[in-house]
């Protein structure tokens, strides 16, 4: 079973100047109405910035308040700034979400009233709403900066983009709970805390679905694999319709895979052997795997709907190379092969908790499942027992799960 998954609780808040000498700026302390000097150029601004959220900006304007942005969010405190006026106002907020997209280390800003605006025609003036500010915000970041350093510590140094990625992924999930609390509030369009960051799920230890995505995003960047974040549904928790949703990308050897972390984070379950078994079950899926459950939005130049989720980039995810049980699971085409109890004896002598089985497109998955269960499990298992001499012996108490859009049949494992 899956919590529910909650994306973004409103659209960002807007409040706006209708004459000159009322804007709520006025009514701000501390605010900074200075006008900046020199408007940069795009090709400056594109030697500046190359993630991907920058780079589906569709004007020089977008671009220019992206810049604004990344210079206000190194304030210690909220401060009033300004940036070209754009064609539509409502795009302020697009362009803060793909700029919080290009910066998962930034959590400072409030999810609920990110910004306010006003005009005067040929420029906005803005205001960045911070949840902290000075010293309190200072150790914040101070406090996440630590606990990123302190998460990576036991990273593997001398190791493939795929292992790194795989240590973030169980890192997240081995330190971080799914918060149900928050999903309550959530309802009534309150937020809780630092939910839907990374200071959530990396200090605090507990998060939505969009702390878990930013967390996993800003441990691979540090360890120097490419991630991104991608938005749009999932299917409901039980039944229920579909939920907004965010969850990752990343790039292996120059291929794009999807993961979802959150998903793989399965400890409302009481079975702690399950928990196990499904901890990668969306890490490193296609597409075509993952869209069997999840609705992926479009990308920001081709959506309108202002009740659309949108991606500043959506990459094709068609490898398997790197699915995780590509890796760690035996493809079975013959269920009387010897290759199955040989694979089951040499993963019991590691002592492993679980055996991974993919069933090739030749069997009917249903039938090859129950053919498993009314024999072959036994067979295999007494044949393993046979080869391990012994060691690891394999009880009578183990398990079968079955996960029949993946094809994937796991054994969870019990030692005498």
């Amino acid at each position: 079973m899956k919590p529910n998954l909650f994306l973004r609780i409103s659209a960002l808040a807007l409040t706006v100047a209708t004459a000159a000498g009322c804007s709520i700026f006025n009514e701000v302390s501390g605010t900074d109405s200075s006008r900046a000097s020199s408007r940069p150029d795009a090709a400056a601004l594109g030697a500046k910035y190359s993630g991907y959220g920058f780079r589906a900006l569709q004007t020089i304007g977008e671009q220019r308040l992206y810049d604004a942005i990344d210079s206000a969010v190194c304030k210690t405190e909220s401060k009033e700034f300004i940036s070209d006026m754009l064609d539509n106002k409502d795009k302020a907020g697009e362009v803060l979400e793909l700029y919080k997209d290009d910066h998962p280390d930034v959590f400072w800003i409030d999810e609920t009233e990110p910004y306010y605006y006003g005009d005067d025609g040929s420029n906005m003036t803005i205001l960045l709403n911070f949840k902290l500010s000075g010293d309190e915000l200072d150790r914040a970041k101070s406090e996440l900066d630590e606990k990123v350093e302190a998460a990576l510590k036991d990273a593997p140094k001398q190791a493939s983009d795929y292992e790194k990625e795989l240590y973030a992924h169980d890192y997240i999930i081995k330190n971080c709970s799914y918060d149900k609390e928050s999903v309550e509030l959530h309802k009534n369009d309150t937020v809780r805390a630092n939910e839907q960051n990374a200071y959530g799920a990396l200090v605090e230890g507990k998060a939505v679905c969009e702390g878990y995505t930013r967390a996993f995003q800003l441990l691979c960047n540090k360890l120097g694999v490419i991630c991104w974040v991608v938005q749009g549904q999932a299917q409901g928790f039980e039944g229920q319709e579909n939920t907004n949703h965010i969850w990752n990308c990343v790039e292996l050897d120059g291929k794009w895979y999807q993961v979802d972390v959150t998903w793989d984070d399965c400890d409302d379950s009481e079975n702690t052997a399950t928990i196990d078994t499904d901890q990668h079950i969306y890490f490193n899926l296609t597409t075509a795997e993952l869209e069997k459950d999840h609705v992926i939005a479009p990308n920001y130049s081709e959506y309108s709907a202002p009740d659309i989720w949108y991606n500043g980039f959506v990459p094709q995810c068609d490898s398997t190379d790197y699915c995780y049980f590509t890796l760690n699971a035996l493809a079975v085409d013959s269920l009387d092969s010897d290759k199955c109890a040989e694979y089951l004896a040499k993963t019991a002598a590691g002592g492993a908790e679980c055996c991974n089985f993919l069933i090739g497109e030749n069997l009917d998955f249903d039938s090859a499942f129950d053919e498993i269960v009314q024999g072959y499990a036994y067979d295999w298992m007494t044949k393993a027992n046979e080869i391990n001499g012994g060691s690891y012996k394999l009880g009578t108490d183990c398990k079968l799960s079955s996960g029949k859009d993946r094809r994937l049949v796991i054994m969870i494992l019990d030692y005498e």
